[in-house]
């Protein structure tokens, strides 16, 4: 029993700085989220939020992200979705052209990564826009069917907003 209030402690406190919602619905009611996930609102970056290898074939950033904890990494799922140029969300990692988009994540955090595969230069990749999901081993359990790398699947199981 102590077990299990300290995680709903702990959930609720994670929850206090994740929002699953972009519309102000702050989930007071019990009905505008999911206590088993955390999603962030879209994360946008800039051309200073990137880091280059010496010949710029190469990029990187990385998102702060407190809800990957080691109970995350050990038994449930962090999914990274990439905003395409017509607003659909691509899951990543995945290549277009010569271009990859790949990443990692430990605790506390998420490396995005870009590279072009013929290894020349590319430009910085700018303003970009991403979502990442958390999700718990419960609730991965409880969806066994959910396609992880399928945006709209992943919203629908868990009641995302966008």
């Amino acid at each position: 029993m102590k077990t299990l209030f300290k995680k709903s402690i702990f959930l609720l406190l994670v929850f206090t700085f994740f929002s699953c919602s972009e519309d102000g619905k702050d989930g007071k009611d019990g009905v505008d989220g999911n206590a088993n996930v955390i999603g962030t609102n879209t994360v946008t970056t800039s051309s200073s939020n990137w880091s280059s290898n010496t010949s710029g074939s190469f990029w990187y950033t990385t998102l702060s992200l407190p809800a990957i904890t080691q109970s995350i990494i050990d038994k449930g799922v962090v999914s990274l979705f990439k905003s395409d140029s017509n607003g659909a969300w691509i899951a990543m990692p995945y290549t277009i052209g010569n271009q990859s988009w790949y990443y990692e994540f430990g605790v506390g955090f998420i490396n995005i990564y870009t590279t072009n595969t013929n290894l020349s230069s590319m430009p910085n990749p700018a303003t970009q826009k991403f979502r990442v999901v958390v999700i718990s081993a419960s609730n991965r359990i409880a969806n066994p069917n959910v396609n992880w790398k399928n945006y709209d699947e992943v919203k629908y199981a868990l009641n995302l907003e966008d």
